[in-house]
Order: C-alpha cells, then sequence, then structure tokens
C-alpha cells in the first residue's frame, strides 16, 4: 500500500495522473499552465510569476520571488506551492524539505486523495472559467458524458453565438468537427480558440533541478 501511494503520488505531482472516467490530466498542461494568466505580460518576468502562484494558492509572493531568483525549478515551486497550500505550512520550509515531492507529501501527511481531489477542483474551475460557465454546470457535464475538452470549445461557441451550451454540444457528431459545429452557429474558430501561449521562461541552474523519479518502480 505503501508503495502504491507514492506511485501516486510522483504521478499527481509530476501533472501526469489521467483521470480515469474524464479524460482529464490533473496539472499540465491541460490545466493551469493554459490559464489566461499565462497571457498576461507581467507573467513573463519573476514578479509576474510570483504573483501568478501568489494569487492561485495563497503564498507570499516575496517568498517565491525569492525561490525563483535563487534558480528553483517553476516546477519545484508550484509543488511546494500545492503542499504549502493543502498542510497550512510555510512555503519555504516546505521547499527546503525537498528530497523527492512524494516524500514530503508523506512527511506533511497529505494524502494522495487530497491531492487528487486538489488537482479535480483546479482543473473544473479552469475548465468551467474557459466555457464560461459555472463549475456546477462543468461538473453536471461531465458527469453526463461530455469531455473536458469538448465542454470547452462547446462554451466558447456558446459564448460568441448567444446559445445555450448543451444546445452547442449536440451539434457535435461522429461525422463532424468542432469547425464545423462553430461554423453553422455562425462563429469563426480562429477568433475563439487561439493558439496556448508559451510559458513565461525563468533562467535556472541545471543543478537545482533532480531527475523525476522512477515511476516504473
Amino acid at each position: 500500500m505503501r508503495n502504491f501511494t507514492k506511485k501516486f503520488l510522483v504521478g499527481l505531482l509530476g501533472g501526469a495522473m489521467l483521470f480515469a472516467g474524464t479524460q482529464a490530466f490533473a496539472a499540465q498542461p491541460e490545466m493551469a499552465d493554459r490559464d489566461n494568466s499565462w497571457q498576461e505580460e507581467a507573467a513573463t518576468k519573476i514578479g509576474g510569476w510570483a504573483k501568478y502562484f501568489s494569487d492561485k494558492y495563497g503564498i507570499d509572493s516575496a517568498q517565491i520571488e525569492k525561490a525563483l531568483n535563487d534558480g528553483v525549478h517553476i516546477d519545484d515551486v508550484r509543488n511546494a506551492a500545492i503542499l504549502a497550500k493543502l498542510s497550512g505550512k510555510n512555503f519555504s520550509d516546505v521547499l527546503a524539505m525537498k528530497v523527492d515531492w512524494p516524500q514530503v507529501a508523506e512527511k506533511l501527511g497529505v494524502t494522495h486523495e487530497q491531492i487528487k481531489n486538489f488537482y479535480e477542483q483546479e482543473r473544473d474551475e479552469a475548465f468551467a472559467k474557459r466555457a464560461g460557465i459555472d463549475v456546477q454546470t462543468f461538473k453536471s457535464l461531465i458527469k453526463d458524458g461530455y469531455r473536458p475538452r469538448d465542454i470547452d470549445i462547446a462554451g466558447r461557441i456558446a459564448k460568441a453565438s448567444g446559445k445555450n451550451i448543451k444546445t452547442v454540444l449536440d451539434k457535435r457528431k461522429i461525422n463532424n468537427t468542432w469547425d464545423d459545429v462553430a461554423k453553422s452557429f455562425g462563429v469563426d474558430m480562429e477568433k475563439i480558440m487561439p493558439p496556448p501561449p508559451e510559458h513565461p521562461q525563468v533562467h535556472k541552474p541545471d543543478h537545482h533541478r533532480e531527475n523525476k523519479p522512477d515511476q516504473s518502480k
């Protein structure tokens, strides 16, 4: 059981947990990495990163900015911020504990269920925001069998056309595409689905980044 928990946490904290039945990635890139906040000019600088994580996870921006200036990898900053939020501990103290993130989670008493629920909520909020609907509506559509990505696109088309999102979703069939659906509502897909923004680049020495844990064991 302990080995299973560790593997589970490795997957979640590495951003590679695929949720059974929802077909949505827990963290990256389908979630927060494509949040509209990434498109802001400020997020291209360390100060912007610090504000982004501070606003999202309730962490002191000065601590985050110091970590980034010290060369800590952005993935490690995010993982430390999440565990600090879930455990109620100080961000800098959590960051200093790192050997590998699953071990840190265990020491902090953060369970895989907490992390799973955290990522699900983060996913739901991000997709609902992008689709222009409330979180409960998003969850209801997921239960109805719709995929998060389809809900996202349908929500954008619905907003642009003034239609109900369910009406738009029902137009998507096995023999057509979302571009076809958009055109049927008089919507230009290129205008409502801009290409994902590039991630802000922060220079970091390689020695601050450890190799990812081997998940095959």
